[in-house]
């Protein structure tokens, strides 16, 4: 009971802080203002996209600036279309399909009040089209209040932005204990929720990078664009520490309890009902040129149900815009099982997944990326996936 009535202490005091803060802003009288219109364009070059910092979410390439008398509206969003083969067993199959077409504008309202706003067109799901829409109000760089939908601080890899991952799909661990999808339990809601959160980044060096970066938030944990359906809240958190601008160590979390959405396949936990849901994981990214080096280990459990993932990502430049990428990726749904457990489940618990691919950046952050990823089951049929990416960016 305590537990409860300090979070929605919390989500209280997260939502009025900003209509405070608002209130206090020095605001000309309308009738004193001059509306200037105007348009221009912000260039980011390719180490700058590379550099990009994985809190910062969805960051433009050369995203269009309207100015609107003191406000500013960004234009930005990306586009991926894939074409894959794979094969299971004797099956093969093939398709073109349209990934993603992410949409995305940022109004700058004064110098500290801001909103952001994402949509999927190509989503075939409709309550999937919206993915982000939320208000944020920075006091300093420290202290930064965000509400609304957005990605739970919860894995390196979940808040990265797709235009800057190796994988052309998400690897398989980081889907299923994210949220993003995989898990029947969770659902598959691309790793966003409903919430409040506190973000900043605090003690700046030299080179104007900053060595620490922290969220932590309240969430439904629903889904996005989904009222909550319990009573019991998530908190997630996430704390990154960067000693150089090119190394970053994390570490973040998820606890709070779910509503399943369909039955566990251990036959644990029933649709309907509300079940522990924690999550927790560490990791690390480094740049060395030529060298980028991603990884992370995740652990959790769905009721009495312990999980654990681990992925690696390196990327090697070989030459300009030209790189390989490898990367290999382990889940296992059920630590407890043993062998002959396992082999009598209807389906498959634990997997490894190896994948060798090759990208090349044609302009900024569009590029062309074709992988090849073994999938290791343990049981059934193992697959084997030919995927080729082509991904646009402004």
């Amino acid at each position: 009971m305590a537990t409860n009535f300090y979070i929605k202490l919390i989500v209280a005091i997260l939502a009025i802080v900003p209509v405070m803060a608002v209130a206090a802003e020095d605001v000309t009288p309308a009738s004193e203002k001059k509306i200037a219109v105007s348009v221009s364009t912000l260039n980011t070059s390719d180490s700058a996209v590379m550099a990009t910092k994985p809190q910062d979410g969805e960051r433009p390439v050369q995203p269009l600036n309207i100015h609107i008398g003191p406000s500013k509206l960004t234009l930005f969003g990306y586009a991926q279309t894939q074409f894959d083969m794979t094969k299971t067993g004797d099956e093969t199959k093939n398709s073109f399909s349209m990934t993603r077409v992410i949409l995305m504008a940022n109004a700058e309202l004064t110098r500290k009040l801001s909103f952001f706003l994402m949509i999927d067109v190509a989503s075939t799901q409709a309550p999937k089209h919206l993915h982000e829409y939320y208000a944020q109000y920075a006091f300093i760089p420290e202290f930064k209040v965000r509400v609304g939908q957005f990605k739970t601080p919860y894995t390196l890899e979940n808040i990265i932005s797709p235009t800057l991952l190796g994988t052309v799909n998400l690897n398989e661990g980081t889907r299923y204990m994210a949220g993003i999808a995989g898990d029947p339990l969770y659902g598959n809601y691309v790793g966003r929720d409903l919430g409040a959160m506190i973000t900043g980044d605090a003690i700046k060096a030299r080179d104007g990078h900053y060595f620490l970066n922290y969220s932590i938030g309240v969430f439904n944990g629903a889904g996005m664009n989904l009222r909550d359906n319990n009573n019991h809240k998530d908190v997630a958190a996430m704390l990154n520490v960067l000693p150089t601008k090119d190394i970053t160590l994390s570490g973040s979390f998820i606890i709070g309890k779910g509503n399943a959405q369909a039955d566990d396949m251990f036959g644990t936990i029933a649709q309907g009902t509300d079940y522990t849901r924690n999550r927790w994981s560490v990791g690390a990214e480094a740049k060395w040129k030529p060298l980028k080096l991603r990884t992370e280990y995740m652990g959790g459990k769905n009721g009495d149900i312990k999980n654990r993932a681990f992925y690696a990502e390196l990327w090697c430049r070989l030459f300009r815009n030209f790189d390989v990428v490898l990367d290999y990726d382990y889940l296992d749904k059920n630590t407890s099982l043993s062998k002959d457990m396992r082999e009598a489940m209807p389906a498959w618990t634990r997997t490894n997944n190896y994948l060798v691919g090759l990208q090349y950046w044609v302009y900024k952050a569009c590029r062309i990326s074709t992988q090849f990823i073994y999938s290791d089951r343990n049981i059934g049929p193992d697959t084997k996936s030919w995927l080729t990416q082509f991904q646009i960016a402004f």
